[in-house]
């Protein structure tokens, strides 16, 4: 790979590193995505330069002459660039049809691409003669229709009666290079168009049926279907309490039932084909719904016929195709009824062509699919059309007025008989790999490109990008050959993309169901809010003022929704409009209403109110309850001072009025608070003593509860951090009172000491067991070392150690120690102890090594010498 993409990414990383993960995977794939389509651009052309391309174009637009004015219906190659012309003539006078009257021959020379009449031809056999002779003479409105190629076999189709479904038909047997061999008139059952469905339309049965509030058909739960309650329904979600789906349109009987309606169905890949014939109605609906977009597209045009496209890349009809992808395409044609008839594929691999034909007018719609660019360009419409076997269509447009001169147009096409490739490219990579297979992996990269061009709502799109990469890579070997310009290479590196970005999108899918819900809440809040405002004009100024509150907060809140990550900007826009334009209808009102000499009476009687209840105030919560209506008008009259500094008022002296006004309300509230402050503290005052003596009297008998019950100097910290906690709590209950204050810490400073004292001995009394406890297992070590001393076994000394008692309370007073917490003292006596064992072993492994005759004589080899132990 180049430098310049690196280096662009580089200049890029700030801007990536500002976007989320999910973000620069997506950039990442888009960049694969380019590097993709540009190796397929070469290795296109390398392939085109191997194996050839024809690309559509017209060769030469010629006109061949009728004896007789005529319409005609068809033409057919018979082989060797020669033609037959079928038509209608109407004959007058005459009272005999003949062959010629009907037919002509013709021949095309190739190189000059002109057509002239040939002499005699196959259709003066004799038999044949006689049988269109019979034809035309027993049925008088006889008229030819159409060549048909069943096979090797040509059938002449002649309409004997006025339904297109009389139809009397000659057979030949095409020998090539132009021969016929005429074979009878017997064979009109074989003359049949192919199946017009490539698959079996399923009958929903009532075993698909969901019951409830508005049921609807389960189609093998992928999509669910109803024609109840006025409207045909495709819903995604298996959901009977609602009737909302992603598809609705009218049906003509309102009151049907869910077992009224016809519905049929058929799976195509991710495409479902609903076949629908709503109660009382004469026409089946029928409709694709895509499991990947989730989306629902009306084609009635596959009722008369549609086919599959090749590599089950969807469904194709007469006018127009929709594929697995779900990128669809519907021409304009006044044709309807059209039948399929065949399926042509040129020796490419990469070019199809689909033959619709309509019995009753004869057209032809000729659909060209490439299977690399997954599309169809320029259908062609038209009245007969033939190839010749080195690819050249022929084709004709007339009208429905006899004439003697008729245009046929040349075309040069890929649908050739068979392709070969230049001599010197035959030992070539691309051409030991073969046409078909390059064409299927292009084709296959191409569907990666067109996932590439989705959004990220398609169901599954990143794991179908991994997987369709994968599996390229898997059955392609060859891909990875520079001579394939690599296509392994950038293949790979995007499923490693699309892998990380499975992840990741579902981190995102959370995020962004997160927000689409935050957004629908604050929005249908916000509706509602501005719909209330606007429908309801209040009649006093605490509607107003509640009314413009809450329009400010609705507002805040939308505007807070903008920091959500994939946000949708439009409809917080159409929401901050629709807000903001009621709250100016809504301010303009209030200052109408301001002005009146009334309007802010409700505030003074509120206020005149709250002071008559100061003087009958006896208790502090009864004071408490004034001043939190106090307080409640106070923030309502500064919102008030607020939203009238906001208000558009054009005439100055009604903005001061309005602000005098308020001021004037506003300073009999502060007086009134004053007053209720001060009655407020003597009350406070009043009920605080004899609260405050009982709190205190409370906590010196917990106090003296607490130190009755330390037995230990961890307790006394514990139950020390208790009592400060409810002194903490007493002073900040009656912190507006100095005497108290200094009363709780004249009381926190005896507490203390008190704790400390009691800490102190118990430490004391501690240390003392401690030290008894150590002396007497030092005495007691003593004697266990004298008599392990003694012994002559070492199961005797371990068996000593083991059982006996004296050291068994050695072991209960190291237990002992550890419990008063000197870990120092006893982990000295419980390694002495274990030191008397092994230096008892010791001494009578010595003895038994090294002494004889008992303990006062050392044998060294053949020396003995005597021990003396007095000083």
């Amino acid at each position: 790979m180049s430098d310049e993409p690196q280096a662009a990414v580089e200049e890029n990383a700030p801007e990536q590193l500002e976007e989320g993960t999910y973000e620069v995977l997506r950039r990442r794939l888009l960049k694969h995505g380019e590097e993709l389509q540009g190796r397929l651009r070469q290795l296109n052309t390398d392939r085109q330069e191997v194996f050839g391309a024809v690309e559509p174009a017209l060769v030469a637009t010629e006109r061949i002459s009728t004896e007789y004015n005529c319409i005609p219906r068809d033409i057919i190659c018979i082989g060797g660039g020669k033609l037959l012309f079928g038509y209608i003539v109407q004959m007058g006078l005459k009272s005999v049809t003949d062959v010629q009257d009907v037919f002509d021959f013709f021949e095309y020379d190739s190189e000059e691409h002109h057509f002239h009449k040939a002499e005699g031809g196959p259709l003066e056999d004799s038999q044949f003669q006689d049988d269109f002779a019979y034809l035309y003479k027993y049925y008088r409105d006889t008229i030819f229709v159409k060549f048909m190629v069943i096979g090797p076999s040509l059938y002449m189709a002649f309409r004997v009666g006025k339904a297109v479904e009389d139809i009397k038909t000659f057979k030949w047997l095409l020998k090539g290079d132009g021969e016929l061999e005429y074979v009878g008139n017997r064979f009109d059952h074989e003359y049949q168009f192919p199946p017009q469905q490539d698959f079996v339309w399923k009958r929903a049965h009532r075993g698909m049926f969901r019951e409830g509030q508005h049921p609807h058909i389960s189609i093998e739960d992928r999509v669910f279907v109803e024609t109840v309650g006025g409207d045909l329904t495709i819903k995604i979600e298996d959901n009977t309490e609602s009737g909302e789906g992603i598809y609705q349109e009218a049906v003509t009987n309102e009151d049907q039932t869910l077992d009224d309606a016809e519905i049929f169905y058929a799976i195509v890949g991710h495409l479902t084909l609903l076949k629908i014939l709503p109660y009382q109605e004469k026409d089946y609906r029928h409709l694709v719904y895509n499991e990947k977009t989730r989306t629902v597209t009306r084609i009635d045009s596959i009722a008369n016929s549609c086919v599959l496209l090749p590599e089950d890349h969807g469904i194709i009809f007469s006018d127009g195709y929709y594929l697995q992808t779900g990128e669809a395409r519907q021409f304009q044609s006044e044709l309807s009824n059209m039948l399929f008839e065949r399926r042509i594929v040129a020796p490419n691999g990469e070019d199809y062509l689909f033959v619709f034909y309509n019995r009753r007018s004869g057209h032809y719609i000729l659909m060209p699919y490439n299977l690399i660019n997954q599309s169809v360009e320029n259908p062609i419409v038209c009245n007969g059309y033939t190839l010749f076997a080195d690819g050249e269509l022929v084709y004709f447009r007339d009208g429905d007025d006899a004439q003697k001169h008729h245009v046929l147009q040349v075309w040069q096409t890929p649908f050739s008989a068979e392709q070969t490739a230049t001599v010197e490219n035959k030992d070539s990579f691309l051409f030991k790999v073969g046409n078909a297979d390059i064409v299927k992996c292009m084709a296959e990269c191409h569907e990666i490109l067109n996932l590439l061009g989705k959004e990220d709502s398609y169901a599954d799109l990143y794991f179908d990008l991994a997987k369709k990469s994968g599996d390229i890579i898997d059955t392609y070997f060859w891909c990875g050959d520079e001579a394939a310009h690599n296509l392994r290479e950038t293949l790979a590196e995007l499923k490693g993309a699309a892998d990380s970005a499975i992840a990741e999108f579902e981190k995102v899918s959370s995020l962004r169901a997160s927000t689409a819900a935050q957004m629908k809440e604050v929005g249908d809040r916000a509706s509602e809010t501005a719909r209330r405002a606007r429908g309801l004009r209040p009649d006093d100024i605490f509607g107003f003022v509640e009314s413009l509150s809450q329009l400010r907060t609705v507002r805040g809140e939308v505007i807070a929704l903008r920091d959500l990550r994939y946000h949708d900007e439009a409809r917080i826009d159409a929401l901050e409009n629709d807000v903001v334009e009621t709250t100016e209808r809504v301010s303009g009102d209030c200052v109408e209403f301001l002005l009146g000499e009334q309007a802010l009476n409700p505030y003074r009687d509120r206020i005149f109110e709250q002071e008559a209840q100061v003087d009958s105030v006896t208790k502090v919560a009864e004071a408490e309850t004034v001043r939190d209506e106090l307080d409640k008008a106070g923030s309502e009259l500064e919102m008030l001072i607020d939203i009238v500094g906001n208000l558009r008022i054009e005439d100055a002296t009604q903005t001061t009025k309005i602000i005098d006004d308020i001021s004037a309300i506003y300073s009999k509230l502060n007086s009134v608070r004053a007053i209720l402050k001060n009655r407020r503290l003597e009350l406070a005052k009043q009920e605080g003593e004899a609260q405050f003596g009982a709190q205190m009297q409370l906590l010196s008998q917990s106090v003296v509860n607490f130190l009755d019950l330390c037995d230990t100097p961890d307790k006394c910290d514990d139950y020390l951090s208790r009592t400060m906690i409810q002194l903490e709590e007493l002073e900040g209950k009656f912190a507006e009172f100095d005497d108290y204050v200094t009363q709780i810490v004249e009381k926190r400073d005896e507490i203390y000491n008190a704790f400390e004292t009691r800490k102190v001995q118990l430490l004391e009394q501690q240390n003392q067991r401690s030290t008894t406890l150590h002396r007497s297992a030092d005495r007691i070590l003593t004697t266990i070392q004298h008599r392990v001393g003694q012994l002559e076994e070492i199961s005797e000394i371990n068996g000593y150690l083991a059982g006996d008692l004296m050291v068994e309370k050695v072991r209960d007073i190291i237990d002992e120690l550890a419990e008063l917490g000197d870990t120092v003292k006893a982990d000295d006596i419980r390694t002495r102890l274990k030191t008397v064992r092994d230096d008892a072993v010791r001494q009578l492994k010595d003895r038994k090594e090294l002494f004889v005759d008992g303990k006062n004589v050392i044998q060294l080899g053949a020396h003995r010498f005597s021990v003396n132990h007095q000083e």
